[in-house]
């Protein structure tokens, strides 16, 4: 929903970003898993929240870690998201009768 009030507001055309390969490669990855990413991303978020309490019982992490910010948490949710894209992604190809894939 921002990205498509960013192109309105500021005529953002995000097509460029198929011209860099990187970029290119990860709007696919997105594309190709959006169903997956919808579906487990409130899972990630919720189960991050225990995961990072969980972190202040070692003092290492205690220390250094910046536990108590919100970025943090978000950090820790996409890492769960894509544990969550790697291990239920390929549904969605056997879904859409396409041949399973780790990554698209």
């Amino acid at each position: 929903m921002l990205l498509m009030w960013a192109k309105a507001c500021f005529r953002i055309d995000f097509a460029r970003l198929t011209r860099f390969r990187r970029t290119n490669r990860i709007v696919t990855v997105f594309n190709a898993r959006a169903v997956t990413i919808y579906l487990w991303h409130e899972i990630a978020l919720i189960l991050a929240v225990p995961l990072i309490d969980r972190f202040w019982d070692v003092p290492a992490f205690e220390t250094y870690l910046p536990l108590e910010s919100q970025w943090f948490m978000f950090g820790v949710g996409w890492l769960l998201i894509g544990v969550f894209v790697l291990l239920c992604g390929w549904v969605e190809d056997v879904a859409a009768r396409r041949k399973p894939r780790l990554l698209p």
